[in-house]
Protein backbone atom coordinates (compact mmCIF):
# COMPACT_ATOMS: atom_id res chain seq x y z
CA UNK A 1 0.00 0.00 0.00
CA UNK A 2 1.35 3.70 -1.15
CA UNK A 3 -0.30 6.65 -0.11
CA UNK A 4 1.09 10.11 -1.50
CA UNK A 5 -0.01 13.56 -0.17
CA UNK A 6 2.07 16.72 0.79
CA UNK A 7 2.65 18.09 4.39
CA UNK A 8 3.18 22.02 3.76
CA UNK A 9 4.36 22.00 0.93
CA UNK A 10 6.39 18.88 1.46
CA UNK A 11 6.00 15.66 -0.78
CA UNK A 12 5.47 12.35 1.68
CA UNK A 13 4.44 8.81 1.54
CA UNK A 14 3.57 6.37 3.46
CA UNK A 15 4.31 3.01 2.52
CA UNK A 16 2.82 -0.49 4.46
CA UNK A 17 4.29 -3.97 2.75
CA UNK A 18 1.31 -6.14 3.76
CA UNK A 19 3.86 -9.88 3.01
CA UNK A 20 6.00 -8.29 6.54
CA UNK A 21 3.65 -6.02 8.32
CA UNK A 22 6.31 -2.84 7.71
CA UNK A 23 5.03 0.45 7.90
CA UNK A 24 6.55 3.78 7.13
CA UNK A 25 6.06 7.41 6.26
CA UNK A 26 8.81 8.89 3.72
CA UNK A 27 8.82 12.94 4.00
CA UNK A 28 11.48 14.46 1.95
CA UNK A 29 14.47 12.49 2.39
CA UNK A 30 13.90 11.37 5.89
CA UNK A 31 11.98 7.76 6.49
CA UNK A 32 10.05 7.32 9.84
CA UNK A 33 9.49 3.91 10.86
CA UNK A 34 5.64 3.16 11.99
CA UNK A 35 5.47 -0.54 12.88
CA UNK A 36 8.62 -3.09 12.68
CA UNK A 37 8.14 -6.61 11.53
CA UNK A 38 10.10 -7.62 14.66
CA UNK A 39 7.10 -6.99 17.10
CA UNK A 40 4.88 -9.55 17.76
CA UNK A 41 2.19 -7.43 17.46
CA UNK A 42 2.76 -6.27 14.14
CA UNK A 43 1.94 -9.94 13.44
CA UNK A 44 -1.11 -10.95 15.94
CA UNK A 45 -3.38 -7.98 16.13
CA UNK A 46 -7.02 -8.64 16.70
CA UNK A 47 -7.78 -4.89 16.73
CA UNK A 48 -9.98 -3.96 13.85
CA UNK A 49 -8.81 0.13 13.59
CA UNK A 50 -4.93 0.72 13.97
CA UNK A 51 -3.90 4.20 13.73
CA UNK A 52 0.23 5.48 13.42
CA UNK A 53 0.72 8.94 14.75
CA UNK A 54 4.18 10.95 14.83
CA UNK A 55 5.44 14.33 14.25
CA UNK A 56 6.89 15.98 11.36
CA UNK A 57 8.39 19.01 11.05
CA UNK A 58 5.77 20.94 13.49
CA UNK A 59 2.86 19.10 11.90
CA UNK A 60 1.13 15.63 13.57
CA UNK A 61 0.86 13.14 10.84
CA UNK A 62 -1.85 10.64 12.03
CA UNK A 63 -2.31 7.73 9.42
CA UNK A 64 -5.55 5.16 10.42
CA UNK A 65 -6.18 2.00 8.96
CA UNK A 66 -9.68 0.17 9.76
CA UNK A 67 -9.86 -3.49 8.71
CA UNK A 68 -12.81 -5.87 7.99
CA UNK A 69 -14.07 -7.66 11.32
CA UNK A 70 -14.14 -11.01 10.24
CA UNK A 71 -10.72 -11.46 8.02
CA UNK A 72 -11.18 -14.97 6.23
CA UNK A 73 -7.68 -14.34 3.69
CA UNK A 74 -6.76 -11.08 2.42
CA UNK A 75 -9.23 -8.76 2.27
CA UNK A 76 -9.27 -4.55 1.64
CA UNK A 77 -8.63 -2.16 4.96
CA UNK A 78 -9.47 1.18 4.53
CA UNK A 79 -6.96 3.99 5.28
CA UNK A 80 -7.14 7.40 6.05
CA UNK A 81 -4.20 9.83 6.37
CA UNK A 82 -4.42 13.58 8.13
CA UNK A 83 -2.12 15.78 8.65
CA UNK A 84 -3.01 18.75 11.73
CA UNK A 85 -6.48 16.61 11.99
CA UNK A 86 -7.51 17.50 8.29
CA UNK A 87 -7.51 14.66 6.22
CA UNK A 88 -5.35 14.72 3.18
CA UNK A 89 -5.44 11.26 1.42
CA UNK A 90 -7.82 8.24 1.36
CA UNK A 91 -7.37 4.61 -0.01
CA UNK A 92 -8.41 1.12 0.22
CA UNK A 93 -5.65 -1.51 -0.18
CA UNK A 94 -3.92 -4.84 1.57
Amino acid sequence: MQISFDIAGTPAEFRRQSSTGKAELLVGDDVVTLQSPRRVSTHFNFKTTQTWRCEVGGHVVEVVKVRPRFVGGFRESSYTVSVDDNQVAAAAGI
